[in-house]
């Protein structure tokens, strides 16, 4: 050894340290890709729940929209009642 320093040739224990960092980094990355696949996962779950929603809302205005309908259409069905019979009248 020159100057004190040693090298992991030398050092067991700095192996030993090196081969468990490296496991510890292997077990990170492994976690860090599976986070980001149940990210997309999430993600891609909530666009679907948001569409489904949107159906729903969509739905749910459906009833009203065809009353809404229906009640122009009456409208409509009584102002050309109404210009027949003026038409009649004269």
């Amino acid at each position: 050894m020159v100057g004190g320093a040693s090298s992991s040739r030398e050092d067991p224990g700095r192996s030993v340290l090196e081969g468990q960092l490296a496991t510890t980094v292997a077990r990170v990355e492994d976690a860090l890709a599976q986070a980001l696949e149940q990210e997309a996962e999430l993600r891609d779950s909530l666009a679907r729940t948001t569409m489904l929603e949107v159906e729903m809302a969509e739905l749910c205005l459906r009833p009203e929209a065809v009353e809404v309908t229906r009640w122009r259409q009456e409208a409509e069905e009584a102002t050309r009642l109404r210009v027949e019979a003026g038409d009649l009248r004269t």
